[in-house]
């Protein structure tokens, strides 16, 4: 045999090497570690409105190994889906405000994955009515700190020469629409309301500018029509306001003002209206009855119910609502209503349903005020409004809080779905010069904000007791969302 030339033992000493590594590859497999990539919610802060995370790997995992691992503490429940190697986490429940959240995955034969996301702080608005604060939009805070120490910051909006009558806030948090007559306006029958915008300084969504407090634009002015009451959609996207003309009271009408800017009379008169989530009907009390209008070309037929009353509340994804109906024997009955058509008594009383709201955690309860009627300390009979918890499948109502010496109450349900906020008013008769007035016509003198926890689980056979928790002086207490 003839002996290899020096290049061709190069050429078959080279083979070999390469065969060797790729056996060596094959039999001892890729050694790059499995790990958990681009976690979209790290380090963020989130609310109600977020509703999933993303999670993506760098290489083919067992899935079944990671739906089994993934851990999130304190428990947050939600399902897993797939694309790929990337997996979507959406919540089935509400995540609870002030919370800091651990996202851990063990993963075999590779780096754990430990993630932390956090909800942010609760907080809400009001209206001051002590001193300095009388009449102008605060925002408050509530911080949970060290030792479970709750901390109020409170934050004034509005400049002292507006007096603010109502608000709403928009879907960020970031914004809040109110009305607002001019301080050197009272004394004249009808102070001229006008509406405006005005930022937080808070803002949940990360994408966007983040602004200052305080910076205020007129959003709709005063010069021809005399701005009442007014609803915005829970999207922030479709705002319907009561007007007047100056010159005309006949030209008066409920108007349809789009976040594009585009406006419109609806045509209709109305005190009690509620817009639904998506702002694309309107519930609005009308002689008789209670009418839907659709708002937008894909929100069906308007609609006539006669008999009922009045609106009281949308669920959040706005198929059910709650209507109250009056009846020829003077009883009122409340009807959860969806969107078919198809209604269904859940309470029938003698006094007055003031409001309800869903319970958002299980959407199992609704939170109502309700007033009965109570012999008073002089002998005469008066209404006593209360708090009770009405369970959706069966209709029983169980009182939870008494609210003695309460009126015109006004109360709010936490975006988790873990405390009420509600108010105290101490009124006068009305009078002129009186810059604060409740929806009864009464003048308030002064107000008290209550926070009052909600139970974790609700039974009719065993109802906790609660008892509520004094806040800041004020009334009409929102919470953001």
């Amino acid at each position: 045999m003839k002996r290899l030339a020096w290049f061709e033992r190069l050429v078959l000493a080279t083979i070999l090497a390469l065969i060797a590594a790729i056996s060596s590859i094959l039999i001892q497999g890729n050694q790059v570690p499995t790990r958990g990539e681009n976690f979209s919610w790290q380090g963020r802060k989130i609310g109600v409105r977020d509703n999933y995370f993303t999670l993506s790997f760098n290489r083919p995992i067992d899935r079944s190994d990671v739906e089994t691992s993934l851990v999130i503490n304190p428990p947050l429940r939600g399902k897993i889906s797939w694309s790929g190697d990337r997996l979507t986490y959406t919540l089935t429940e509400l995540p609870i405000y002030g919370k800091k959240y651990q996202v851990k995955l063990p993963i075999a034969q590779g780096e754990d994955l430990i993630g932390e996301f956090y909800s942010h702080d609760r907080a809400f608005a009001y209206i001051g009515v002590n001193q300095e604060e009388r009449g102008r939009l605060i925002v408050c805070n509530i911080i949970q700190g060290a030792n479970n120490v709750t901390e109020l910051k409170k934050t004034i909006l509005t400049p002292k020469d507006l007096v603010v009558t109502d608000f709403q806030i928009y879907p960020r948090g970031d914004r809040i629409l109110f009305s607002a007559f001019d301080r050197s306006d009272l004394g004249r029958d009808t102070p001229k309301q006008q509406l405006y915008t005005i930022t937080t300084g808070l803002n949940h969504d990360e994408n966007s500018q983040n602004l200052p407090s305080g910076r205020i634009e007129r959003f709709l002015d005063a010069k021809t029509y005399q701005n009442l009451r007014f609803n915005l959609s829970d999207n922030g996207k479709t705002l319907i306001v009561q007007r007047i003309n100056h010159g005309n009271p006949g030209d008066a009408s409920l108007w349809v003002i789009r976040d594009d800017g585009q406006s419109r009379p609806l045509g209709m008169q109305g005190d009690n209206f509620l817009l639904s989530p998506d702002g694309k009907k309107a519930v609005v009390s009308q002689t008789g009855g209670v009418a839907v209008i659709p708002l937008d070309v894909q929100a069906g037929k308007p609609q006539f119910l006669p008999t009922y009353e009045k609106i009281l509340a949308f669920s959040r994804d706005g198929r059910q609502k709650l209507i109250v109906k009056s009846e020829l024997d003077n009883q009122r009955s409340l009807f959860l209503l969806n969107d078919q058509g198809e209604s269904r008594l859940l309470l029938r009383t003698a006094n007055p349903i003031i409001s309800c709201e869903f319970e958002p955690r299980q959407e199992k309860t609704l939170y109502c005020l309700k007033s009965d009627l109570v012999m008073g300390s002089d002998g005469k009979v008066k209404e006593e409004p209360f708090l009770g918890i009405i369970e959706l499948e069966t209709g029983k109502m169980s009182p939870l809080l008494a609210l003695p010496n309460y009126r015109d109450v006004q109360m709010s349900m936490s975006p988790d779905g873990v405390a009420l906020l509600f108010d105290q008013l101490v009124t006068i008769p009305f009078g002129v010069g009186n810059d604060l007035v409740t929806g009864e016509g009464s003048s308030i003198a002064d107000g008290r904000l209550w926070l009052l926890p909600l139970p974790d689980q609700f039974s009719p056979n065993s109802i906790p007791k609660i008892l509520p928790q004094e806040l800041n002086a004020g009334f009409k207490p929102r919470w953001l969302p």
